[in-house]
């Protein structure tokens, strides 16, 4: 062997590491993968693969590729699209339009819909047996119950006294009820209904037979059948302990309906145990035409507001007495006093414009006028408090504000006369 390294019998050359050429970027790939060793991102030299989208005149780069699932997941990942669609977009219904569908979804399925109604009349029995045990009953399902609840108390309570209740109603208030059943359970007309809730609730309480009756001949002196017991009248804890107080008495049973997905999230153990539910599903698939006849089914949740080109503003009569309530007593007392200057306003104009819409605009109030009317009433004591208190019912479009003729800022309620004397009788703005 000579001092190079080389064979001196003729055999190949050995070569050593530092004379081997650097593998290539292919090589070193294949080499990763068989090994299972995780491959980095590597560069393809735009002039040996050129990306078909590229134009002339681009500024060289290296295209970047990944490799192995992380090149997967970069190939296919797409961003979602966002869709701008909303209700408010929609094209415009008309009340003709609304009835003629009505009437043409009735006639789908009707045989289906008579015989479920015929397989809910088999278990009447078994609801007064149970009713007869002291329990009461709660009916949940899809489509309205009102007909099927009326003809169960028909066919089993013809001699008792049976108490209606449209809890569906927004103007049904848990006093009606209660004088209405203390009236039916004192059965004495020279007694004096007191005012307070809990006073007529004593009352009804007090006079109570303490007789025990035999679940055989059982007969309660009172069914109380509410319509809707998550209704918009009954949907807040002082109107459901009261009527969990008045299941409590030995000569009333309950049979009430339920609709909203939510609804027993207003009942706690306590009033649980007061009611003693006993569940049962009745689906109709039967349209809910009483129930929704105290709302405009063509505002789709509106609030019965209209703003100047007819449509629908604001939260709806329902979301204005959340946000109410998450308010302080002086945000309250705030839009008591605008609301009340604007029925007045409606009531010396009749609150309509030439073309026959409700301008609400018209009679709203100055900012300084209110400013003015809230620090007397000392519910804002700096203009700075009254601003933040304005930017809430701005925020919900509960306020709106414009400017007259002469440039001066006046603000107004964006809703009807009737909204707006709803919420002026509700007890949420005089607390």
């Amino acid at each position: 062997m000579s001092e190079n390294g080389s064979d001196d019998e003729g055999g190949e050359p050995k070569i050593t590491a530092s004379d081997q050429e650097p593998p290539s970027d292919y090589e070193r790939d294949e080499r990763h993968e068989l090994l299972g060793t995780p491959t980095k991102k590597r560069k393809i030299d735009k002039v040996t693969e050129k990306s078909p989208t590229r134009q002339k005149g681009s500024v060289d780069s290296p295209i970047i590729i990944l490799d192995g699932a992380d090149g997967y997941f970069d190939q296919h990942i797409t961003k979602p699209t966002l869709s701008t669609n909303s209700t408010s977009n929609l094209p415009a219904l008309t009340s003709k339009e609304y009835i003629t569908y009505v009437n043409e979804a009735e006639k789908y399925h009707k045989s289906n819909r008579e015989a479920l109604i015929k397989l809910h009349e088999t278990l009447f029995a078994q609801w007064a047996f149970e009713l007869s045990q002291g329990f009461s009953l709660v009916l949940y399902g899809v489509g309205s119950k009102r007909e099927l609840v009326l003809s169960f108390a028909h066919e089993y309570f013809y001699d008792t006294n049976v108490l209606v209740v449209n809890g569906y109603n927004p103007s049904t208030t848990i006093r009606d009820v209660l004088v209405a059943s203390a009236e039916i359970l004192l059965d004495d007309p020279n007694v004096k209904i007191p005012k307070a809730i809990p006073d007529v609730l004593s009352l009804i309480m007090n006079g109570q037979n303490s007789k025990s009756f035999p679940y055989a001949t059982y007969k309660p002196k009172l069914v109380l059948l509410i319509h809707n017991i998550d209704g918009e009248a009954f949907r807040n804890d002082k109107s459901q302990s009261a009527l969990s107080r008045l299941t409590a008495h030995n000569q009333v049973s309950l049979i009430a309906t339920v609709d909203h997905i939510n609804a027993p999230m207003l009942w706690d153990s306590a009033k649980l145990s007061s009611f003693k539910f006993i569940w049962h599903d009745a689906t109709t698939f039967a349209p809910y035409t009483a129930e929704t006849s105290f709302f405009d089914p063509l505002a789709l949740g509106g609030a019965g507001g209209r703003n100047l080109n007819g449509g629908n503003v604001g939260p709806g009569s329902v979301g204005i007495r959340y946000v109410l309530e998450s308010l302080t007593s002086n945000a309250r007392g705030l839009y008591r006093v605008l609301i009340s200057h604007q029925l007045q306003a409606l009531e010396d104009d009749n609150g309509e414009t030439q073309d026959g819409r409700n301008d609400s605009s018209r009679f709203g109030m100055e900012f300084k006028t209110l400013y003015q009317r809230c620090s007397e009433e000392f519910i804002v004591t700096n203009e700075l408090n009254f601003r933040t208190m304005l930017t809430e019912f701005y925020e919900h479009e509960m306020l709106m504000s414009t400017k007259d003729l002469v440039g001066t800022e006046v603000i107004y309620a964006p809703f009807n006369q009737e909204v707006l004397e709803r919420l002026l009788e509700d007890d949420i703005l005089n607390e």
